[in-house]
């Protein structure tokens, strides 16, 4: 089959590692203040979070990146306030989770070797990029705090269009900003459900990625770098 006109990224585990949890990165926010608080509390703000999901996706449909700002810190206070715990603590754990999840040693977020040879790859082949990831509106800035935010024509995060993967609506959105029919279009991605069966209801080609793999073949690629073989087979 021919060079698709534009390839759909997926970022968790396709262009970023991430090393994420509420519970966890909680716990590293207070550890880097020297606030020392028993496992369980760190599960409190983990419920506490869960709880408020509902208004935190509404803040993400605004994308209104002061308001996000706004919602982890009254969450981080009242958090504090439900442990009977110093609410002076709420700005240096917020400013520790810039520092740990934004800055230039983020302990969250990591870019994938292979990512930029690809982008090379694509580039030369004059193939445009997107990326449709179920994120919130982090995403862009995780994408600039690594370097590659400029590489994509068009970056999706579900939660600020309101359709997650494997919706195939959300993959729609992209190719029709980008002007792309979904049959000259192909999809990168780590989950079978999400990214392969999302985007091939969507109409678009699609490959796995595994890094786990030895070798690339069968509709899964073991790095990026082989995408462009990928590129001969049926979805």
């Amino acid at each position: 089959m021919s060079t698709p006109k534009a390839v759909t990224f997926d970022c968790a585990e396709t262009l970023v590692a991430v090393n994420w949890s509420v519970a966890g990165f909680a716990k590293d926010c207070a550890g880097h203040v020297g606030l020392d608080l028993p496992d369980a509390a760190f599960a409190d703000y983990q419920g506490l979070y869960y709880s408020r999901l509902p208004e935190f996706r509404q803040i993400n449909r605004t994308r209104d990146s002061q308001q996000g700002a706004r919602f982890w810190d009254r969450l981080t206070q009242d958090w504090l306030r439900g442990l009977g715990a110093d609410e002076s603590w709420t700005m240096p754990i917020r400013t520790a989770a810039e520092e740990l999840g934004f800055g230039p040693s983020s302990i969250l977020f990591r870019l994938y070797e292979d990512v930029l040879p690809c982008l090379e790859q694509l580039d030369d082949l004059g193939v445009r990029c997107a990326v449709v990831s179920n994120w919130d509106y982090s995403l862009h800035r995780v994408l600039d705090m690594l370097g590659v935010q400029s590489r994509f024509e068009v970056v999706l995060a579900s939660l600020e269009e309101g359709v997650e993967k494997p919706d195939p609506r959300l993959f729609h959105i992209a190719l029709d900003q980008m002007g792309v029919d979904p049959a000259d279009a192909l999809h990168v991605g780590d989950l079978p459900e999400d990214d392969f069966a999302g985007a091939t209801a969507a109409g678009m080609r699609a490959v796995l990625i595994d890094r786990n793999r030895t070798q690339s073949g069968e509709g899964v690629i073991r790095t990026l770098t082989d995408l462009p073989e990928a590129f001969s087979w049926s979805a």
